[in-house]
């Protein structure tokens, strides 16, 4: 049967959703990777960002060592851990291995010189009280999770350092492509109606709210709560940091309803970069190797210009 080199549309994308799409399916084609068929019960489809065998060839990686971190992560994931090999090494729209092409050469550049990823990260988080970077890391979920939000929320990846008064502290990051932050809602709203009242970061009429249904705990609550709790747990400063690209325009809406419920002191506690902005600010301030790949990253991810008159119609092969 033929078929277009880009694959098939979704029905349910939005149309920010079918670009990042498209976009992907026109990098799994650059790279010459052939579209992984998906089979439901009344047809198959040919969604193009899907591929074959990526844990074998790494494919949805732009660099063999993240490709490597992959794999590490994934042959020795923890029981609780919510990494999936197949989103992983299979699917190139998802945001969990765009994150490992964002935060790995961070890990590397880590390894090489503490001095240089913390003139990095300063330079794209100048609000952020950073003095010594010290760790990096991705899909972070703490051991004693059942202790603190009582269900396996995770951070996307997290930046520990230290401030200069030489207090620990760690930003906890969410990073979205496509993908919405609403929906995911608490498992156990008993127990996160529970950690909200030991926080005390929220207004008080909160709890009035999500007993009304007119809140509810959804992905960007239960992050925030985790990475409260979790500071608390380790005496350590937490910060929380959601990267997004400018046109996911849900973001702003879900970070909004969080915000508009903090307590005055918690409201910079949560901060807003597009995903757009922070790849510009790691190109500037990153030695050469890396500019190299964070450009890459630009090329794959965000270069929607290329895609711009192109539709599922044409190119048939």
């Amino acid at each position: 049967m033929k078929q277009n080199i880009y694959g098939e549309p979704y029905s349910g994308d939005s149309k920010f959703v079918a670009s990042c799409r498209l976009l992907q399916s026109v990098y799994r084609n650059e790279i010459g990777e052939r579209i992984r068929p998906y089979r439901s019960k009344d047809r198959v489809y040919y969604y193009g960002n899907y591929i074959n065998n990526g844990e074998e060839t790494g494919a949805n990686f732009l660099e063999d060592y993240i490709f490597i971190y992959a794999k590490y992560r994934i042959a020795y994931k923890k029981p609780f851990e919510t990494i999936n090999p197949d989103r992983m090494f299979n699917n190139l729209l998802s945001s969990q291995p765009m994150a490992f092409n964002l935060f790995c050469p961070l890990r590397k550049m880590l390894c090489e010189s503490p001095e240089t990823i913390t003139k990095v990260v300063q330079k794209v988080l100048p609000d952020c009280p950073i003095a010594l970077v010290t760790d990096v890391d991705l899909e972070f979920i703490p051991n004693n999770y059942k202790n603190l939000t009582g269900d396996r929320s995770a951070m996307d990846a997290i930046i520990r350092f230290k401030d200069n008064n030489g207090k620990e502290c760690f930003i906890a990051i969410e990073i979205k492509y496509s993908e919405n932050l609403g929906g995911n809602e608490a498992s156990n709203r008993n127990k996160a109606v529970e950690l909200i009242r030991q926080l005390k970061c929220f207004d008080r009429d909160i709890e009035k709210k999500i007993e009304k249904s007119e809140i509810k705990l959804t992905q960007i609550y239960r992050n925030f709560m985790l990475s409260e709790s979790y500071g608390k747990d380790i005496s350590a400063e937490s910060y929380s940091l959601i990267i997004a690209p400018e046109k996911n325009l849900s973001t702003s809406r879900e970070l909004t309803s969080l915000v508009d419920e903090l307590t005055p002191e918690y409201k910079s506690k949560i901060q807003h970069i597009t995903l757009e902005d922070f790849v510009k600010g790691l190109i500037l301030a990153s030695p050469n190797e890396y500019k190299t790949t964070f450009k890459k990253f630009h090329e794959r991810y965000l270069n929607f210009a290329k895609i711009e008159g192109l539709d599922y119609s044409a190119n048939i092969e």
